[in-house]
């Protein structure tokens, strides 16, 4: 039998061109091209001029919508494939971010990024995308990242409000019936009532809070979730709707906590000036 030779630690006499390995027509170079055509000063003028140099907005948005294309969300995978993926080098032009300075770039410029999500569908329509004869418009259920069990209700706070009390006068007790002269045992007790009686003073902020909202639950980690009804029962999260146009490009897109029905008339709104504006009827 005959192989061809094989040695991993062969070295490259010529760096390899991402061009000739991937070919133009891959998504990178598209989204690469894309990239270059936007205005991108409302990223750049958030960074100071002291201070340590930051790494450009232009490398930064087009590894996230590659990664966004490929389904990578998370910040730690991106940081592994922008080391170890040939198109994601070739995009971050060799630099290597952090999954830190990835997932901050992503929370600190929101605004922009939604610029930029805006420039994207003006790029689309001078290309002849974007046909609204018939816009399909989606909702879905996202989960929060928070517990369902970890949720606030008027009659879970009564009796959280009962349960420290009876805590605070047992350690009370414990505290008269220790000997003075043990200081630690004094000091680890007074503590634990300190602890107790700043969990006692949260309830009635937290019993306002509830009230507020006018619901019967509400989420301690993250308390603009909801309870949303879905198939299987209910969801603590958010729901997202999406207008899609018949060509598959997304013209508008909102997360809330409203139902399925109010976030659909929430998109048809949104989508009424960019639908007149575009050539043919509207349907």
């Amino acid at each position: 039998m005959k192989f061809l030779p094989y040695n991993p630690e062969q070295a490259y006499l010529l760096p390899p061109s991402v061009r000739d390995v991937l070919g133009e027509d891959h998504l990178w170079f598209f989204i690469h091209r894309i990239v270059q055509q936007l205005d991108l000063s409302g990223l750049e003028e958030d960074h100071a001029e002291e201070g340590r140099a930051a790494y450009a907005p232009a490398l930064m948005v087009k590894v996230w919508l590659y990664a966004y294309a490929l389904g990578v969300t998370s910040s730690r995978r991106l940081e592994q494939r922008v080391r170890e993926d040939l198109a994601f080098r070739y995009l971050a032009g060799g630099g290597e971010p952090d999954f830190w300075t990835l997932n901050d770039f992503r929370r600190g410029h929101r605004r922009a990024l939604n610029d930029v999500f805006t420039q994207v569908v003006e790029a689309a329509r001078r290309l002849g995308m974007g046909k609204l004869g018939h816009v399909a418009i989606e909702t879905t259920r996202v989960a929060a990242n928070a517990s369902r069990h970890r949720v606030d209700s008027l009659e879970k706070l009564r009796q959280e409000r009962a349960q420290i009390r009876r805590q605070i006068r047992r350690w009370q007790q414990a505290c008269d019936a220790t000997d003075p002269n043990e200081t630690p045992g004094t000091q680890v007790a007074a503590k634990h009532l300190q602890a107790l009686e700043e969990r006692l003073e949260g309830i009635p902020r937290r019993l306002q809070a509830l009230k507020k909202t006018g619901l019967a639950k509400l989420s301690r980690t993250d308390p603009d979730s909801r309870f949303l009804k879905e198939g299987r029962g209910f969801t603590l999260g958010y729901t997202v709707a999406m207008a899609v146009t018949e060509d598959h490009l997304i013209v508008e897109q909102r997360v809330g906590q409203e139902t399925p029905a109010t976030m659909t008339c929430c998109c048809r709104w949104w989508i009424g000036p960019w639908n007149a504006a575009a050539s043919g009827p509207s349907k």
